[in-house]
């Protein structure tokens, strides 16, 4: 009866618009088709004729009505960017399920909970999806009626003033057949797909960024596929994660000829996937890069006494993962590269996303290690103690040899500084620890980082977490769909499965986010500290699917809302959303997660972020090529970062320290400080700038930037060198004097 009455409501509009030539009767059936749930167009004209929708000074908006099939034409030099390949109907070594694919604007992905079936797909360029478009204000709006699963949703293409926006309210897909249940969405899946005949790359914004060549040939390797802001760590997985860098930007890029497109999860991003193919991976002659978004999480378990027969259990209740939003931003430059797609998110987070400068003098950056726990045996009895890895006097030492040796500009964090740290408590009292020499010991250490003008920024890392200080490890954890506690696993080292001989933290639920920032707001100020660092906060994303049903989504909002209510705050890695709220970056990565697919890395992350918030690379004294660190930071204006203990790393054994078996600071104080000396003159004159170029020569042996000021900074891998607009600085006369790096 609804899509009778539906119908109706459309074949009467229509006969008003066409006879009457009222306008407010077209409104009418805009207003009828929004408010319904069930759409019917079998009366509705489609056109076969491309026509122009709507266009602005800078953009067109082409559309066929009759395949939903529509082009943004950039008017400064007449290029259009399709949502479908235009010939991909028509290619006859072309399977139907991928040419449905490639003319599909919107892919559905769809569970049956009562089938335990997760991979059932549905594809707008199929028989199986009716579309339907209108105009409306400054664009389109696409319906979506996929009848053979009863789910409908409607997807508004409008033109901005530099941009095209394609928005989707989550709230308004509708779910009409109770067995069936929505879980991701791909939009645009082909929006500006290249064919084999085409020359270009893909930009992905993993680890610090990477290129894939269009046709390059790599169709033995596996597609690329991450999620934004790493897994959700809430569905611990049953087998270690191989070791990836994390996708900090919600971004992609298209190059090709004289235009590029940046595309942008401005909204979404909390729970989407970037994926790319290229040529003959897909069955395909097209090379394809794409956002999808994850509708409902899905969790998997094993029945009780089987351990083969995995079972498939998915969110419970509406669609929380937010609206969908992406910007596609068409950039028409001769040669275009990655550094103009870098200019053009860095004007977008400026501009848009209200990212303030930040101050940046190039300073050493010394992140240092008060405390850990170890096990200790008393007449059998094995129990856990504290133990002073660097403790406050230490500290001040550490310090104090660095200036010595010509270190003036520091940037200090300092881990498990107290009792709380140690334990992996909530650490939320900053109460100094009296194993490290308690209270006046770290007055003394704070009088001398004041004194000197350094930055200081005390750690309290709280995501993994033992019961303690009002949160409890039952009802302050987060829970995984499938019902059970989000323990975090503690893998063995050769299998990578579970280590049952090793003690398992829980995961913070965010519901206890609010609290745990108050107080640590709260506690810190009382205590003159106007600084923190919340360790894996600002890169860990993930959700509380208990009867909280706290999403992803409202995860990174409820971080977003706190962190506008911290002083000062150094990210160790920073997703997007929080740049708006911090003044360091530590830990940013100089090289992708190198998967076959890629072709090249770039430092992507780099060209967006120098002259906005200052950041470092890894740590010089932990790498395991020093040199080679120091000249890729140079070049790509990464401050230098040290770990540094006091005691000998032989106390770190069996700890949950013993990592950092390379960081006693008497072995590294004169190679960190020489390292420093060499970078930050040459930082220094590019510190307000950004990168304009970036060439790599000669297999990668002579990287060059060149800044928007005009500097040019060449670093020589063979030749060990630094050239910073003619002035060379060559690492082997420092070796000479027995400086190792």
């Amino acid at each position: 009866m609804k899509r009778i009455r539906i119908f109706l409501i459309c074949v009467i509009s229509v006969f008003m618009i066409t006879v009457c030539g009222n306008s407010h009767a077209e409104n009418d059936v805009k207003e009828a088709v929004h408010k319904n749930t069930v759409y019917d167009y079998t009366e509705v004209s489609h056109s076969k004729e491309l026509r122009t929708a709507v266009e602005n000074e800078r953009f067109r908006l082409l559309v066929y009505d009759e395949t939903a099939v529509f082009g943004l034409e950039d008017k400064s030099d007449g290029y259009i960017w399709w949502s479908s390949p235009a010939e991909s109907d028509v290619d006859e070594d072309v399977s139907q399920v991928t040419k449905e694919e490639l003319q599909s604007s919107a892919v559905l992905r769809y569970g049956i909970p009562e089938k335990r079936s997760d991979n059932n797909f549905l594809r707008s360029g199929s028989s199986e999806c009716e579309v339907g478009v209108i105009d409306i204000d400054g664009g389109i709006r696409i319906f979506y009626d996929y009848k053979s699963a009863d789910f409908s949703f409607y997807v508004d293409y409008t033109l901005e003033k530099d941009c095209l926006k394609a928005s989707l309210k989550t709230s308004e897909i509708t779910e009409n057949d109770p067995s069936n249940i929505a879980i991701e969405i791909t939009l645009l899946g082909s929006f500006g797909a290249s064919d084999n005949t085409e020359d270009g790359y893909f930009i992905v914004p993993d680890g610090s960024g990477a290129l894939i060549n269009f046709n390059n040939g790599k169709t033995w390797a596996s597609p690329y596929s991450q999620r934004i802001y790493g897994d959700d760590i809430a569905l611990v997985p049953e087998r270690r994660y191989s070791v990836n860098e994390q996708v900090y930007l919600p971004v992609y890029s298209i190059v090709k000829d004289d235009n590029a497109m940046l595309a942008i999860a401005s909204e979404g991003d909390s729970n989407a996937f970037i994926s790319a193919e290229v040529s003959g991976q897909s069955g395909s002659n097209y090379n394809i890069c794409n956002f999808t978004f994850v509708l409902r999480s899905t969790d998997t378990y094993y029945t009780a006494g089987s351990n083969s027969e995995r079972l498939t259990v998915f969110e419970n209740g509406d669609i929380q993962c937010g609206d969908i939003e992406i910007l596609y931003y068409p950039i028409a430059k001769e040669n275009v590269s990655y550094t103009d797609v870098a200019e053009c998110y860095r004007n977008y987070l400026v501009n848009d996303r209200n990212i303030q400068k930040k101050s940046d003098n190039a300073p050493l950056y010394v992140e240092l290690y008060g405390g850990t726990e170890r096990k200790k045996s008393v007449f059998g009895i094995p129990f856990m103690t504290k133990q002073s890895v660097t403790d406050y006097n230490g500290a001040k030492i550490i310090l104090e040899k660095l200036k010595e040796n010509g270190v003036d500009d520091m940037v200090v964090s300092y881990k498990n500084w107290t009792d709380d740290g140690m334990k992996n408590k909530v650490d939320i009292k900053a109460k100094p620890s009296r194993t490290l020499g308690g209270k006046s010991d770290f007055k003394d250490f704070m009088d001398f980082v004041e004194s000197n003008n350094y930055e200081f920024y005390p750690v309290s890392d709280n995501i993994y977490f033992n019961s303690g200080n009002g949160f409890g490890t039952f009802s302050g954890s987060s829970v995984r769909v499938s019902g059970s506690y989000s323990k975090i696993q503690s893998y063995d080292l050769a299998y990578g499965v579970p280590d049952s001989f090793r003690k398992n933290s829980m995961l913070l639920s965010p519901e206890c986010f609010g609290k745990m920032f108050s107080e640590i707001n709260r506690n810190y100020s009382h205590a003159g500290l106007n600084g923190v660092s919340l360790g894996s906060l600002t890169t860990a994303l993930y959700g509380d699917y208990s009867k909280n049903k706290i999403s992803r989504f409202d995860t990174m909002n409820i971080i977003t809302e706190n962190l506008s209510e911290t002083d000062k705050l150094l990210a160790d890695g920073a997703n997007a959303y929080v740049l708006p709220y911090v003044n360091h970056i530590i830990n940013v990565p100089l090289a992708s997660s190198g998967f076959d697919l890629f072709d090249e890395d770039i430092p992507f992350f780099q060209m967006v972020m120098h002259g906005i918030v200052p950041y470092t690379a890894t740590a010089l004294n932990g790498s395991p090529d020093a040199e080679n660190l120091l000249l890729m930071s140079v070049v790509t204006g990464s401050s230098l970062r040290c770990d540094m203990i006091y005691e000998e790393t032989g106390i770190l054994k069996d700890t949950e320290l013993d990592g950092l078996y390379y960081a006693n600071y008497e072995k590294w104080i004169e190679t960190i400080s020489v390292g420093y000396k060499i970078l930050k003159p040459v930082l220094e004159t590019v510190c307000d700038s950004t990168i304009v170029d970036y060439n790599v020569e000669n297999s990668g042996s002579l990287i060059t930037s060149v800044w928007s000021d005009g500097t040019v900074i060449k670093a020589d891998f063979s030749n060990k060198t630094i050239d910073c607009n003619g002035s060379i600085t060559e690492l082997s006369d420092y070796l000479e004097e027995g400086i190792i790096f």
